[in-house]
């Protein structure tokens, strides 16, 4: 994420140049909520797991 940073600045003064830089922080901003939403559902799913019940084995000894 570190080596994103500067290409992003880059990209965004580029924009800024042409005039399309709100267009441009609407769509990184778009894809920034995409990727939280995709993280948050796997952390969701995840925790769905855990709580799931699962089977446990009965030791059964007569005495």
């Amino acid at each position: 994420m570190r080596n994103a940073l500067p290409r992003i600045e880059r990209i965004l003064k580029y924009l800024e140049q042409h005039q399309a830089e709100g267009h441009a922080r609407t769509a990184i901003k778009e894809w920034l909520l995409a990727s939280r939403a995709v993280i948050d559902s796997c952390i969701d799913s995840l925790e769905e797991k855990s709580n799931t019940p699962h089977a446990r084995k009965i030791n059964i000894k007569e005495e």
